[in-house]
């Protein structure tokens, strides 16, 4: 992994062994394989998966609590759930994605990689019966439209995890009076990329 890269995590609390560098690396490869064929990210970003989709995803790993129950809604490549999993072994991950050639890319990535603890649920989220005490939330709608829709899915004092970008400020004003009663966690990062993150944290 670019050193720097490997600096900016170690700063946000994310320390990865080589076993966890190789596989984000291979997982890496299988997402530029498929990408002529599927479009699991826009083919500008192919080159930098590692400083942009990857480092983003592991960003916020510190504010999850140890041992969660975590849905990555909307998974899509796996993208925050497939790195979180690799760098947080102590998470059980449900990847939901409703797309069928997505969903298999999910399942053959665990299997290839080895990634015990992923599930994927190959279906729309609204049909998922198990709650959960986090949700993760990246590039998949504005906060007022998707939350509602969600948090019926969590466990008691759960969270959703939104991963946002410079408009974070807008859309909280948008949903304020949706997230009374909830307490809000936040980190805003300028990654290794260049890009501004927001990442919130809406929890019980």
């Amino acid at each position: 992994m670019n050193p720097e890269i490997k600096g900016f995590l170690e700063k946000q609390g994310v320390k990865l062994d080589r076993t966890q560098e190789t596989k984000l690396a291979d997982y890496r490869k299988m997402i530029i394989d498929v990408s002529a064929r599927m479009n699991l990210v826009s083919s500008g970003d192919l080159d930098r998966l590692e400083e942009l989709h990857f480092t983003d995803s592991l960003a916020p790993a510190g504010i999850i609590p140890y041992s969660s129950r975590i849905a990555d809604w909307g998974s899509g490549a796996g993208l925050p759930g497939i790195p979180l999993a690799i760098a947080r072994p102590d998470l059980k991950i449900t990847l939901v994605e409703s797309k069928r050639k997505k969903a298999s890319f999910l399942i053959r990535i665990k299997r290839e990689l080895e990634i015990e603890n992923i599930r994927v649920f190959p279906d729309r989220g609204e049909s998922i019966t198990d709650n959960f005490q986090v949700i993760t939330v990246r590039a998949i709608g504005r906060i007022t439209d998707v939350m509602p829709g969600i948090t019926e899915h969590l466990a008691d004092h759960g969270g959703i995890l939104f991963y946002k970008g410079p408009g974070a400020d807008d859309e909280l004003t948008e949903v304020s009076a949706i997230i009374q009663g909830f307490k809000l966690k936040r980190r805003d990062l300028r990654l290794p990329s260049g890009e501004r993150r927001s990442y919130l944290y809406i929890f019980r």
